[in-house]
């Protein structure tokens, strides 16, 4: 176990909490996270749940760094600028995320004060107007970090094998949305952790394939 190899581990050990986390904060049997106006999937998620999914995805988000360190440093060889360059937007797009992250349990216990008779719809709106332009800048990085990853190990100089290339952060988030919106099983399971599932499929792929190296 190299220093190196710890950060994938912890990378991966971050996408594993993270979704945990976000499970217990978004799950919902009957789906409905696309809407971001009332939020009514809260209502089914109690009040203990956001509590524990609040705590342990912030405390595991900064870990994220960590597996972002790991990919960059086998993307290194084939360009020591872009791997850099994407070492940093990933950290930047994940610290955002955990701002993000943070506030779900807020709007959470506001949409079940509301659900209670609490007249407070335009107190909920303004965190939504607040919250989700965060999440946003995670989604507009995966982009451009998808293309850095394209780019890089299709030049057969990084670390990882070329077939690599295909299990880009945007393509596997993609295929879950996808899994969602056929109305499948598993994209109802997925959707709600569907960032961190990615990540997590990237980074146990990145360390197994990096194992010899």
């Amino acid at each position: 176990m190299t220093p190196l190899r710890l950060t994938g581990w912890l990378g991966l050990l971050a996408s594993f909490l993270v979704g945990l986390a976000e499970f217990w904060l978004h799950f919902s049997p009957e789906g409905g996270l696309e809407d971001l106006t009332a939020y009514l999937y809260f209502n089914d998620i109690s009040e203990t749940r956001l509590s524990w999914g609040h705590f342990l995805a912030v405390l595991a988000a900064p870990l994220y760094l960590f597996g972002y360190w790991f990919l960059s440093r086998h993307l290194e060889p084939a360009h020591k600028l872009a791997s850099k360059v994407f070492f940093c937007i990933g950290a930047y797009a994940f610290i955002i995320a955990t701002a993000w992250i943070g506030q779900r349990y807020f709007i959470g216990t506001t949409v079940h004060a509301i659900s209670d008779g609490a007249n407070i719809s335009p107190l909920l709106l303004k965190f939504s107007e607040h919250n989700e332009p965060f999440v946003n800048v995670l989604r507009a990085a995966l982009p451009v970090l998808s293309i850095i990853w394209i780019w890089l190990i299709l030049t057969g100089k990084t670390s990882f094998p070329k077939w690599m290339a295909i299990f880009s952060p945007a393509v596997l988030l993609t295929t879950i949305f996808a899994l969602y919106f056929a109305g499948t099983m598993i994209g109802l399971y997925l959707f709600p952790i569907a960032m961190n599932a990615a990540h997590f499929i990237l980074f146990a792929l990145a360390l197994w394939t990096t194992r010899k190296a």
